[in-house]
């Protein structure tokens, strides 16, 4: 008799000798791997230095400084390191946001200054404004009498005002450097003022640096009416208000407006510092004032024409660009 054979039905269930189904293994990220991805997605993205920027991000991530990562380059990031690193990335990159506010600080001289949105990002240009302080402060100082006393007379401590203050970078970097002198930082947002006191306490500097809230000189009255200053450094918003289409994401988007723009062709504010400014400074003191690309002979003129001075200088920043107004007050007139 023929047999009808019946077609054998698959297993419900892998043999107990099949090994378990299992996921692809994740990848493992060094830290080269990650610098080198990055620096070519950045590249893409069109960020000027992505190499710098790539490192930069890792170390703040990892908590080490950047010649640890090609120190430890065969280390394995963990997940929460690389998830960290991710957002960075990507807020970088896709968004624009500005490194300096992703890790929050910026590098000023020989200082680490603490940055928010509500200030402005510190620019190298600008640290070229304070070791020129800096200078004149030094010369102030080696022309003072040294006083027989424990304390110098109220009279003979050198005296500098940082207006527009923001961060506090200029005032701290000077507080540091002359522990004898007097400064004052002044602004009109107090934000601003908030993450300069902030940087002071970081840096042990509170005890010497004054902040006060106010519009340009008017932060001083009543407190330093009859005390002028041996030194004023400023750097004032002085971008163009029509240009503000043009500028850079990291810019427009991000840093406080207040901190950047000013009328008339971004001299508005260096206008009213330039004309409030004699009560305000010794007679032989010195002003500093950066301003903007293509302005340096409006802001030339202007302080010629306020008859105060007898020696201007316009100086170039390290671009080889115009970008700081050097004046000396004359000692009478």
């Amino acid at each position: 008799m023929n047999e009808t054979r019946q077609p054998a039905s698959a297993p419900s269930s892998p043999p107990p000798s099949a090994p378990a189904p299992t996921s692809a293994p994740a990848r493992i990220w060094t830290p080269l791997d990650l610098i080198n991805w990055t620096k070519s997605f950045f590249e893409k993205k069109g960020i000027e230095q992505p190499r710098l920027e790539a490192e930069l991000l890792l170390a703040e991530v990892l908590g080490c400084a950047r010649i640890r990562l090609y120190v430890d380059f065969e280390r394995v990031v963990s997940a929460e390191h690389l998830a960290t690193f991710r957002d960075y990335v990507k807020r970088r990159g896709e968004k624009r946001e500005p490194l300096q506010y992703i890790i929050g600080n910026a590098q000023f001289i020989d200082l680490k200054i603490k940055v928010s949105p509500a200030t402005l990002i510190p620019r190298p240009e600008t640290e070229i404004l304070a070791v020129w302080a800096s200078d004149r402060l030094k010369e102030i100082q080696l022309k003072t009498p040294v006083s027989e006393s424990a304390e110098a007379p109220t009279s003979l401590v050198p005296r500098v005002l940082d207006m527009c203050t923001g961060t506090g970078c200029i005032a701290l970097y000077l507080a540091s450097k002359h522990p004898t002198a007097h400064v004052v930082g002044t602004d009109l947002s107090a934000d601003a003022l908030a993450m300069a006191n902030e940087n002071a306490k970081a840096h042990t500097l509170e005890s010497r640096v004054v902040f006060l809230q106010g519009d340009l000189f008017d932060a001083l009255k009543t407190t330093y009416e009859k005390d002028p200053f041996d030194v004023i450094v400023t750097n004032p918003p002085y971008v163009d208000e029509t240009t503000r289409a043009t500028l850079q994401p990291e810019v427009r988007d991000f840093e406080p407006a207040l901190a950047l723009f000013a009328g008339e062709g971004g001299t508005a504010i260096a206008r009213r510092i330039l004309s409030e400014c004699d009560a305000w400074l010794k007679p032989g003191g010195h002003l500093g004032l950066e301003f903007g690309a293509g302005q340096h002979e409006i802001i030339q003129d202007l302080a010629a024409a306020t008859g105060i001075f007898d020696d201007i200088v316009i100086e170039r920043d390290g671009g080889k660009l115009p970008r700081f107004l050097l004046a000396r007050k004359k000692k009478a007139y």
